[in-house]
């Protein structure tokens, strides 16, 4: 797959098969992560790629109260599509059955520019989105764990010593197509 049509095919999966994702291929999918450009090559990411059922079990009891603090802010970003709020705390609480669950930490949170580290992270983090499409895996990028505080029990349960947690990533074989959203005009200038 080209790049531009990874980059203008991928969209966020919130249900997955139950397929296995095989380990030469999540390796790559990683390792394509860590190759993301960091501020003055810090690489200041670290990922805990959960598959096996219990641990991923441990991750949707976490997710559960996510739920219960992050339904509020999607009742008020969804009041014209309240559906929409049921459909996501769905996905939110079962990972959408993905079978592995990538958990991304900011590795040194001390790290005095804060802001550029974070920037190295996020990068990481959508070079996996790229690189699991190109492969052919779905995926979906989650902050509200973070967003919503539960950043600590990830951290003392699956890296108690790697640092900052920041997201969430599932990773699975597509079991939807989603359609691109509406793109929203003039998001840019030329100068």
């Amino acid at each position: 797959m080209e790049a531009k049509e990874a980059l203008l095919t991928r969209r966020s999966i919130r249900r997955y098969k139950a397929d296995p994702i095989p380990r030469a291929v999540l390796e790559d999918i990683l390792e394509a992560g860590l190759a993301a450009p960091s501020a003055i090559n810090m690489q200041h990411w670290y990922f805990v790629a959960v598959q096996n059922p219990a641990a991923l079990e441990e991750i949707k009891q976490i997710m559960g109260g996510v739920v219960e603090k992050f339904t509020p802010v999607l009742e008020q970003r969804f009041s014209r599509n309240p559906e929409q709020v049921g459909i996501t705390n769905k996905f939110l609480s079962t990972l959408g059955g993905a079978p592995v669950c990538v958990l991304v930490f900011l590795l040194k949170p001390d790290y005095p520019d804060r802001d550029g580290a974070m920037q190295s992270v996020s990068a990481a983090i959508e070079n996996v989105l790229l690189a699991a499409w190109d492969k052919g895996v779905g995926s979906c990028w989650l902050s509200a764990p973070q967003r919503m505080g539960f950043g600590p029990a990830f951290q003392q349960r699956f890296a108690p010593d790697k640092g900052e947690f920041v997201a969430a990533i599932t990773l699975g074989y597509p079991d939807q197509q989603p359609k691109m959203p509406p793109r929203r005009e003039g998001r840019y200038i030329i100068v």
